[in-house]
C-alpha cells in the first residue's frame, strides 16, 4: 500500500528538532561530497572538450640520467623542433602530431595600451589535431609554419580586450615583440589550449622561434628541448603501437645525432587527459575518500537519531501492528520518512555545495588544471540525487528493520518490546563505534597532511622574502637588442633605487620560487666526460647585487661586480653549495673553470669566483640542486624579473614602479607585480589546500561522532532510568552511577579508537608519496589524534553521566 507523502511529512513535523538536526547533518555530508565530486568531475572525469577526445594522446621523449642506460630510470622530457619534425614525418600511427610551447610577448595594436600576453607557439597543424575550427577566419597553412608572412590566431578574450570585438578584425595588423602580424582568425569563446591556469591569448607558428639566437634559431637546434607534443591516434592504432613506433624513431635520432640526443633513446605515449591532470589525481582521490567517510559518518549519525526517535514510537508502531499493519508496511513507512529526510538533506546539500564552489577561486590552488568550468552540472546533480537516495537507504534500513520487529502483544501487555536491554542498545553502540573509528582515520590523515604542510612552510628558502617586491617587464627583442636591453635594465634599476624607501633593486632570470626554471649541461675544465653524460645544473642570470638584495649569503669568494656585468667582461660565475658538494667536493672550487651549455665547445669558459648559499629554485619541498649564477649584463638571454627590497609594505611601491617604467618607455608593459611572499604562497598552495580541506572534514566528523556518543548515552540514561533509580535506592552512590555511565561512553570510544588505529595503520602507508618530511606512521600524529578524540568523547560522556547521577530514585520508582 502506498504511504502518502503528507503523512510522512506530518510525522516529521511532530518533532521539528529531530528533523532539523537530521537534515542539517545530511546537508553537511551531501554538500561536502557534492562539492568535492564536482571538483573531481571537472578535473578527472570530464572528457577533454575536443572531438573524439579518447584518441588525443601526449607523446614525449624519455631521457636517461647521465651515465645510465637503464630505461627504468628514464624521465619524460620535452622535445626540440628538429626532433619533432622528424617524429611527425616518420610516424604512421597518428592522423597528425602537433607541438607547442608557451611564451609571452608584448602586443601593440595602436588602439590599446601595450599589453604583455601569454602566447602559444604551435605547429601549423595544431588546430587540426584538436579538431576545433575558428569562430572567424582560418587556421594556419603548412606554408606559414617556418616562413612567409607572420600570422596570428587570437583567442576570443584577446579579440575582445585588444580589438574590442571588432568583427572586421580578420586582416588587421598588430605588433608582437616588434614584429608585424596579420590576424587570420579568432577562436571560439570556450576554446583554450594548452589548458594552463593562464590561457593563451594568441597562437603563432614556429616562425616566431625561427629568428634570433645569434643566427642559431631554436627551430634548428636539437638541444633546445622545450616542446610538448599532442597527437591524434589513427583509428587503427593503439597507444602501445604508437609508443613502439616513436621509440624506434627516437633511437634512430639518438644514433644519428649523439651530440644532442644520445641520452634520449625512447618515447612514451599516454592519454592527453592523464598528462594534463598530472600529479593532482592522488590528491583528489584522497579528498574524495575523506568526504565519503564524512558522508558515512553523517549517515551513522542520522541512523542513531532515527533509532532514538523510533524507541519513543514503539507504542505507536505496536498499535499499528495490532490493527493489521504488516511488517513490510511498517518498514516502508519508516523508509519513506528516511528518504524524505535524505531528499531534504540533499536539497540543502546542493545549496551548501553551490556556496562552497563560489569560494573555489579563494580555496583552490592556482595551478590546479581544468578548474575554470567547475559547476553543478547535470552529472554533479545526478551524483547529489544518487547520494541522497543511497544515504536515505543506508541510514534508514537498519532502524526500519529493527523497529518493525516489535511484538505488539507483548508490548501492549507490559510496555516493553521483548528484547533485552543489551539487545536494544547494541545497534546504537555499533554506530557510535563506527563513527569514532572513521573520525579517527580522518583526524590522523588530516594531522599527517597538516604536519607535512607545516614542515614545508618551515623550510628555509635560502633568502629573505620579506619586504621584497617583484615585477616583470615585456621587453621586445626586436625593439631591444641584448646590449640595449642590458642598458635599459641599468637605467631602470638606477631610477628605482633612487625612490624613497627602496634599499636596493636588482634583476635576475629566473627568480627563486617564481615557477620558472632553466637547466643546462656543463663541463668542468680538465675533467672530460663521455658525450651525453655531462652533468647538469640550474642556471640563473643575475645582476651584481642580486645576492645582497634577496639576502642570499655568500659563503666564500666574492660576488659579481659591475666590472663583471658587460659583454666584454672576463667570464666569471658563482656556484651554490650543492654544486660544490656534488662536483667539486675534493678540490678548491674557487678558480675552477666551467663550460655551461656542454657539449658545445663554442661558449667561453667561466671562472668560479664565489660560492653562494643554496636557494630553493622551484619548490620548497624539493632537495637542494646544483646551481650556476652568471652575470646578466654579460648574458642578457632571458626576460629578467626585477626585485626591490623596500621599507614597509612592498605593495605600496607598485604605483611608483609603474610610473618609473612609463617615464622611461610607455610601451613597456609591467606585469606580475607582487610581494615576494605571494610567489612563495603559490608554491605551497596545494599542500595547504589538502591540509585545510581534510582538516575541516575531520573536525566536522569528530564533532558528529561526539554528538552521536552524547545522544546514545542520553538515550541510555532515559531508557535505564528505572534501573538507575533502583541502584541508588538500594545503596549505590551517585559517584558510582557517574562512573558507570562514563565507563560505558569511554568503552565505546576505546573500541572505536582501536578500530580507527588499525584502519589508519593499514591506509596511511598509501599517503607516503604525498607527505614531506613526515612518515605515514608518524607516532606524534597518531597519539595526538587518538588523545583528542578520547578527550572529546569523555566530554560528550560526562553530561549524560552527570544527569544519571542526579536521578531522583523515589520519583523514578513511583512513576514506573
Amino acid at each position: 500500500m502506498h504511504i502518502p507523502a503528507r503523512f510522512t511529512l506530518r510525522q516529521l513535523r511532530t518533532n521539528p528538532g529531530f528533523a532539523i538536526a537530521a537534515v542539517a547533518t545530511l546537508a553537511i555530508g551531501i554538500g561536502a561530497s557534492t562539492a568535492i565530486f564536482s571538483l573531481v568531475n571537472s578535473i578527472l572525469l570530464r572528457p577533454l572538450p575536443f572531438p573524439d577526445p579518447a584518441r588525443l594522446v601526449h607523446a614525449a621523449p624519455l631521457v636517461l640520467p647521465p651515465g645510465s642506460r637503464d630505461l627504468k630510470a628514464a624521465r619524460e622530457d620535452d622535445i626540440s623542433w628538429p626532433d619533432f619534425f622528424d617524429w611527425r614525418a616518420q610516424s604512421r600511427s597518428f592522423d597528425s602530431l602537433a607541438a607547442f610551447h608557451l611564451d609571452s610577448a608584448t602586443m601593440l595594436n595602436g588602439s590599446s595600451a601595450a599589453a604583455q600576453l601569454r602566447i602559444a607557439i604551435v605547429s601549423a597543424n595544431f588546430f587540426h589535431v584538436l579538431g576545433i575550427p575558428p569562430a572567424l577566419g582560418r587556421t594556419f597553412a603548412p606554408s606559414e609554419e617556418l616562413s612567409g608572412p607572420n600570422v596570428i590566431v587570437l583567442s576570443h578574450a584577446a579579440w575582445q580586450s585588444q580589438f574590442h570585438g571588432d568583427p572586421a578584425v580578420i586582416g588587421a595588423h598588430c605588433n608582437f615583440d616588434g614584429r608585424d602580424y596579420t590576424v587570420i582568425s579568432v577562436m571560439p569563446a570556450d576554446f583554450a589550449f594548452p589548458l594552463e591556469p593562464l590561457a593563451p591569448a594568441a597562437w603563432v607558428t614556429p616562425a616566431f622561434d625561427a629568428v634570433g639566437n645569434g643566427g642559431h634559431p631554436s627551430t634548428e637546434q636539437r638541444g633546445w628541448s622545450q616542446l610538448s607534443v599532442i597527437g591524434r591516434l589513427r583509428s587503427t592504432a593503439t597507444m602501445p603501437s604508437a609508443q613502439a613506433e616513436l621509440t624506434a624513431i627516437q633511437a634512430r635520432l639518438a644514433a644519428r645525432y649523439p651530440e644532442s640526443d644520445s641520452t634520449t633513446v625512447a618515447a612514451v605515449v599516454s592519454p592527453e587527459l592523464d598528462f594534463i591532470v598530472g600529479n593532482t589525481r592522488p590528491a583528489l582521490r584522497v579528498l574524495m575518500a575523506a568526504v565519503l567517510a564524512l558522508l558515512l559518518i553523517a549517515c551513522a549519525n542520522v541512523a542513531g537519531l532515527l533509532l532514538a526517535r523510533g524507541e519513543g514510537r514503539r507504542s505507536e508502531l505496536a498499535v499499528r501492528s495490532a490493527l493489521g499493519a504488516t511488517r513490510t508496511r511498517i518498514v516502508r513507512q519508516l523508509l519513506s520518512e528516511s528518504l524524505v529526510l535524505s531528499a531534504l538533506g540533499g536539497a540543502a546539500g546542493v545549496l551548501l555545495a553551490w556556496a562552497l564552489l563560489a569560494l573555489a577561486p579563494i580555496l583552490l590552488p592556482p595551478n590546479l588544471p581544468r578548474v575554470d568550468h567547475i559547476a553543478i552540472d547535470r552529472g554533479v546533480l545526478a551524483f547529489a540525487v544518487a547520494a541522497s537516495l543511497l544515504t536515505g537507504l543506508i541510514f534508514g534500513i537498519l532502524p526500519a528493520r529493527r523497529l518493525s520487529r516489535v511484538d505488539p502483544a507483548r508490548f501492549l501487555r507490559d510496555g516493553r518490546s521483548g528484547a533485552s536491554g543489551r539487545g536494544r542498545h547494541r545497534l546504537h553502540s555499533s554506530l557510535v563505534v563506527a563513527e569514532t573509528a572513521l573520525s579517527l582515520v580522518l583526524l590522523i590523515v588530516a594531522g599527517l597532511f597538516m604536519r607535512s604542510f607545516l614542515r614545508v612552510i618551515s623550510v628555509d628558502p635560502g633568502f629573505h622574502p620579506d619586504h621584497l617586491l617583484t615585477f616583470s617587464l615585456g621587453v621586445s627583442p626586436q625593439r631591444y637588442s641584448p646590449e640595449k636591453k642590458a642598458h635599459l635594465y641599468d637605467r631602470i634599476l638606477t631610477r628605482i633605487e633612487s625612490l624613497p624607501g627602496v634599499h636596493s633593486a636588482t634583476a635576475g632570470f629566473p627568480l627563486p620560487l617564481s615557477g620558472g626554471n632553466m637547466s643546462l649541461n656543463f663541463r668542468i675544465q680538465g675533467e672530460p666526460v663521455p658525450a651525453g653524460s655531462e652533468p647538469d645544473a640550474h642556471m640563473s642570470y643575475v645582476e651584481p647585487n642580486f645576492l645582497s638584495t634577496l639576502g642570499i649569503q655568500l659563503l666564500r669568494g666574492r660576488g659579481f661586480t659591475p666590472a663583471d656585468n658587460t659583454p666584454d667582461s672576463k667570464p666569471v660565475a658563482l656556484v651554490n653549495e650543492a654544486f660544490v658538494r656534488n662536483y667539486l667536493s675534493a678540490r678548491d672550487p674557487i678558480g675552477k673553470a666551467i663550460l655551461p651549455g656542454a657539449p658545445s665547445d663554442t661558449g667561453p669558459w667561466y671562472t668560479i669566483v664565489g660560492i653562494a648559499q643554496n636557494v630553493h629554485r622551484t619548490d620548497l619541498s624539493q632537495p637542494d640542486y646544483p646551481e650556476i649564477y652568471l652575470p646578466y649584463g654579460a648574458n642578457p638571454v632571458g626576460p629578467a624579473s626585477f626585485v626591490l627590497r623596500v621599507a614597509g609594505d612592498p605593495e605600496a611601491y607598485a604605483h611608483a614602479v609603474t610610473s618609473v617604467i612609463a617615464s622611461i618607455d610607455p610601451d613597456l608593459p609591467v606585469y606580475r607585480i607582487n610581494p615576494y611572499p605571494a610567489l612563495i604562497g603559490r608554491t605551497v598552495a596545494q599542500p595547504r589546500f589538502q591540509a585545510v580541506l581534510i582538516g575541516a572534514f575531520a573536525v566536522v566528523a569528530f564533532l558528529l561522532a561526539a554528538v552521536s556518543l552524547y545522544a546514545v548515552l542520553s538515550y541510555t540514561v532515559t531508557q535505564r532510568a528505572f534501573e538507575i533509580g533502583l541502584r541508588i535506592a538500594v545503596g549505590a552512590s551517585r559517584s558510582e552511577v557517574l562512573r558507570m555511565i562514563l565507563a560505558r561512553g569511554l568503552s565505546l570510544a576505546a573500541i572505536g579508537l582501536a578500530l580507527g588505529l588499525i584502519s589508519s595503520f593499514m591506509l596511511t602507508r598509501f599517503l607516503a608519496h604525498m607527505l614531506f618530511s613526515v612518515q605515514p606512521f608518524d607516532a606524534i600524529t597518531f597519539v595526538a589524534a587518538a588523545t583528542l578524540l578520547l578527550a572529546v568523547s569523555a566530554l560528550a560522556s560526562l553530561a549524560p553521566a552527570w544527569l544519571a547521577s542526579r536521578i531522583d530514585p523515589i520519583g523514578t520508582l513511583r512513576n514506573q
